[in-house]
């Protein structure tokens, strides 16, 4: 099995104070207000309707004073939020202001299609403001034992989204399941208590649960190469056997991708809505019913990015 996490957000202790630890899906319709695709920024589009609707998010942005300390992407970020709030379409300007912000990264530096995985991490790092990130922050701890002399070493590591790679037809619990399983480590490291070099056993474990866990499906290889193998996505996860608490999480926002590159295609997304679904596809906004929604997860192809709510 395959597995990776962002590990650019560092090593430590991962804290909450009450009032993050507080926050539940709401019980509210999304806006129906789309994004104007501007040349090749779906992938912008649909990343930052699932942020809009993600319920941590929308309670700060509420409550978002101007502070001078805030970036000018944050601030144009907030822009476009506002008017959706409004129900207003953002206006072309806005979007065009957004994008040129992005620009200041030189992957983004252009109109190509991009990773919208990629663009949210970049984008996290950008704006450099906490309530942004703190949703999504978890924490994953490594015990390596030598099967030698039993010695064991701990590493903890913070991430932002586990990215999976999809390698069988199955559920999405099965994949879970098998990336936190142990793993031998081709290591030619000499144990540092038995001076031996032995098979070391990997452990990896979720220390600490993220109010919002983000899943990434990742269906090519380094050659871009597509898996097309179906995935049943459960709206409903129990995280049992690789996390302390056991907590338990809901569905609540899928970004679909469709192409044959991670880097060309197009990306959409689906919100959830208190009695149907809402598809998000740019400008255009359609109401789809729990049972249409129901039974493209049962056996999914394209979703990429899934958004569970801590419950």
């Amino acid at each position: 099995m395959y597995r990776t996490s962002n590990s650019c957000y560092g090593s430590g202790v991962v804290t909450r104070n009450k009032e993050q630890m507080s926050q539940k899906a709401q019980d509210v319709d999304p806006i129906r207000i789309g994004i104007e695709n501007i040349g090749n920024t779906c992938y912008i589009n649909s990343m930052l309707q699932c942020l809009f609707n993600t319920p941590a998010i929308s309670t700060a942005m509420k409550s978002y004073k101007d502070n001078k300390n805030s970036t000018e992407l944050f601030k144009q970020f907030y822009k476009i939020w506002f008017s959706i709030q409004a129900g207003i379409e953002p206006e072309h300007n806005e979007i065009i202001q957004f994008k040129k912000l992005m620009n200041q990264h030189r992957e983004f530096d252009n109109f190509n299609q991009q990773d919208c995985i990629e663009f949210f991490h970049v984008f996290l790092d950008f704006v450099n403001t906490a309530f942004l990130t703190q949703p999504f922050l978890g924490q994953l701890t490594y015990q390596i034992n030598c099967q030698n002399c039993n010695n064991s070493s701990k590493q903890t590591e913070q991430f932002i989204n586990l990215s999976i790679y999809i390698e069988q037809t199955c559920r999405l619990s099965q994949l879970l399941s098998d990336y936190f399983k142990p793993e031998q480590l081709n290591s030619q490291e000499k144990c540092k208590k038995c001076q031996k070099t032995s098979p070391l056993i990997r452990r990896t474990n979720l220390s600490a649960a993220p109010m919002v866990l983000i899943i990434q499906l990742k269906r090519y290889d380094s050659r871009q190469t597509r898996s097309n193998n179906a995935i049943e996505i459960e709206q409903s996860l129990i995280l049992k056997g690789f996390c302390d608490q056991s907590p338990s999480y809901k569905l609540y926002a899928v970004i679909n991708h469709q192409g044959y590159s991670i880097y060309s295609g197009h990306y959409t997304c689906l919100i959830k809505g208190i009695n149907c679904w809402y598809y998000f596809n740019d400008q255009r906004v359609s109401e789809y019913s729990n049972k249409v929604v129901d039974d493209e997860l049962q056996k999914s192809q394209n979703s990429y990015v899934l958004f569970y709510q801590r419950q």
